[in-house]
């Protein structure tokens, strides 16, 4: 993406939400499907890292965002499977499966609504040994289902492996591809040895700073 078009989501985005903040009541119907398109309600939000290390930050969960339906939504190939177990914070309520990414194996999450707001997210995760990466990719979908771009937003290394983490953030760094409707995470063990589970992903929409 050129540094034009980053620059023009950017404005684009601020603009909306300058427009959103000083509208009049009386007109702020009329500006509700502009509201809309640009900054889409993603369902309601939480602060569900606030007890696990003080993010105060506000994050919704997708479909099946904990593994409680097994696989259903998620695209799991070479192997990746549901597990019994959970991250021990509960902070999607009380749970009892996560997933598991032996090496090489990949997991695509079901599709979630993104905003020009620079999404970001962050999951549970644990590496049951030491010296390996889990790659974390976002997916943008257009409105018929087409891939509109690929975001490789970093990777997991296994510091403490053995017990569960909140991993960081991971951020598409305003990189939302135009006519883009929807997205996805993609989570794939990177490492020649050693299982990750993953559990309790969410997004933040970055609605919340606002104001």
């Amino acid at each position: 993406m050129t540094a034009r078009l980053r620059l023009l989501i950017s404005a684009t985005a601020a603009m909306a939400a300058a427009i959103a903040l000083v509208a009049p009541s009386a007109n702020a119907g009329l500006l509700d499907p502009i509201t809309n398109l640009l900054l889409p309600t993603c369902g309601s939000t939480s602060q569900v890292f606030q007890p696990v290390d003080g993010d105060g930050s506000s994050y919704f969960g997708f479909a099946n965002n904990g593994f409680e339906s097994g696989s259903t939504g998620w695209s799991l190939s070479r192997g990746a499977y549901v597990t019994r177990d959970n991250e021990p914070w509960y902070a999607n309520g009380y749970g009892s499966h996560a997933l598991a990414l032996p090496p090489g194996t990949s997991a695509t999450s079901p599709s979630f609504c993104v905003n020009l707001l620079d999404p970001s997210g962050r999951m549970f995760a644990r590496a049951l040994s030491a010296n390996n990466d889990l790659q974390v990719q976002v997916l943008f979908h257009g409105l018929t289902g087409n891939l509109t771009g690929i975001l490789n937003v970093g990777s997991l290394s296994a510091h403490d492996y053995g017990s569960w983490q909140p991993s960081e953030r991971f951020n598409s760094l305003l990189a939302l591809p135009l006519l883009t409707s929807y997205a996805q995470i993609r989570v794939t063990n990177t490492g020649s040895r050693g299982t990750w589970e993953i559990d309790d992903a969410f997004i933040d929409p970055c609605l919340s700073r606002l104001g």
